[in-house]
């Protein structure tokens, strides 16, 4: 709608410097070129006139009026009291060719002074009332013009009425879909109803299509939600079992160091499936992870996500260390923190088979960076594709490819820019920016 403003105000501005230049034009060639043909033209007659007869009566009209005044001694007292009507001395001042406006009293007529076409005898003193002629100009030529440009103006505004009022649904529609979120609980359909009473038939079969398109697409959003937390459920339960199992196993205890070893791995991977599964079953609950007004301070949630990770790093024999430059606050679930950090720590020791993990708290961002394999610039760029990983990475550890397309789902959804950077051989380092901190 605000293009369609600014096309009506171009085409307004663009016809009013139009009809101003028309009107500036009218007014120059009325006032300048008329007048002074008119005055040549009254001249050249008068002293073809004046040849055939030197008493030829002078031009006086209610315009114009004429002045005769013998040369070479026009200047003199004598000359004007013997000139054939006395000009006003001010006329006197101006040499034979003038053409332009002068001062006569409360007048400002147009003079024209000029001698014979041989160059001797008389000079006539020729006045044109231009004040008349701009009158006339005023209300022949700029006053039709003004009302002209008037009656444009009002023809667009009209014209931008009935365009508004043509795309106004369109533009409501356009709204109605950009502020629309698909996927919640409680989330009603979409509903154009109270559009449809303002469509025109065009626009009608728009919301139609659009209908039916969200109908689909709802659908199958409720049927990707629903398989995912139906299987993170199902999955559940062997889980339970297979860690119950777990427990019974290690309570023994003449248990080989080898046999310790084994089931230490089994506690951990079945440990990783279990916060994959809560992680599934937490982004199929979308509402559970809209944006909270608590403040959080991730100097007190983050020791604990590293401690969890501890034994996993010592293993690997990596140290895994924290480095708090500031205090650092935002506003998200601490689950989603949990989930996002995890992630990136998980991936960092797997990915890393000697040196360090550092996790850095610095202004309005968090910073987890290791020592590992890195990635290629073209490993980067699918970086955080589900289920990618690279030929390296196959190689070097276990894992699904979901951790980094989580991460980035998370951030996306709270607006947290997301910066990697990696080289080869040289590790790899994940930035979170916490814009809203």
């Amino acid at each position: 709608m605000t293009k369609l403003g600014r096309v009506v105000a171009l085409q307004v501005a663009l016809i009013s410097a139009a009809v101003a230049a028309g009107i500036y034009i009218t007014n120059t060639i009325i006032e300048d070129f008329l007048i002074t043909e008119a005055l040549e033209n009254e001249a050249a007659h008068f002293w073809q006139l004046y040849q055939e007869n030197p008493n030829q009566p002078l031009p006086n009209t209610a315009n114009m009026r004429g002045y005769l005044v013998e040369s070479p001694v026009r200047e003199t007292e004598e000359a004007l009291k013997t000139a054939s009507t006395a000009p006003p001395e001010q006329m006197l001042l101006h040499p034979t060719g003038f053409m332009g406006r002068v001062t006569l009293g409360q007048e400002t007529p147009t003079l024209f002074v000029s001698t014979q076409p041989t160059g001797d005898g008389p000079t006539l003193y020729l006045t044109f009332a231009s004040e008349d002629v701009s009158q006339l100009a005023f209300y022949f030529g700029i006053l039709p013009l003004a009302m002209a440009l008037l009656l444009v103006y009002g023809f667009s505004f009209l014209t931008y009425r009935l365009s508004h009022r043509a795309i106004s649904p369109i533009v409501q529609l356009a709204d109605y879909l950009e502020d629309f979120r698909f996927g919640g609980y409680n989330q009603p359909a979409v509903d154009l109803g109270d559009l449809r009473a303002l469509a025109n038939v065009e626009v009608d079969v728009m919301i139609d299509a659009i209908d039916s398109f969200a109908e689909r697409l709802d659908t199958f959003i409720e049927r990707e939600r629903i398989f995912t937390r139906d299987a993170s459920h199902e999955l559940r339960t062997p889980i339970a079992v297979f860690k119950g199992s777990l427990d019974l196993l290690q309570r023994k205890t003449d248990r080989s160091d080898d046999d310790l070893k084994a089931f230490a791995r089994m506690r951990r991977t079945v440990e990783d499936m279990e916060g994959l599964i809560e992680t599934l079953l937490l982004l199929a609950r979308g509402e559970e992870v809209e944006r909270i007004d608590e403040i959080r301070c991730l100097n007190d949630l983050i020791p604990n996500f590293i401690e969890q990770l501890a034994p996993m790093a010592e293993e690997r024999g990596l140290a895994l260390t924290l480095d708090q430059q500031t205090q650092l606050w935002v506003k998200a679930p601490s689950r989603v923190i949990q989930i996002i950090l995890s992630n990136l720590l998980r991936n960092a020791i797997n990915y890393t088979q000697q040196g360090s993990i550092v996790v850095r708290i610095s202004k309005n961002a968090v910073s987890v960076i290791d020592t590992g394999i890195g990635m290629s610039p073209d490993e980067l760029q699918h970086a955080f594709e589900p289920f990618y990983r690279g030929e390296r990475s196959r190689a070097t550890s276990m894992g699904h490819g979901l951790g980094l397309s989580i991460v980035r789902r998370l951030v996306h959804q709270f607006d947290w820019p997301i910066h990697v950077q990696s080289n080869v051989g040289k590790g790899t380092e994940v930035t979170i920016e916490f814009f809203d901190a």
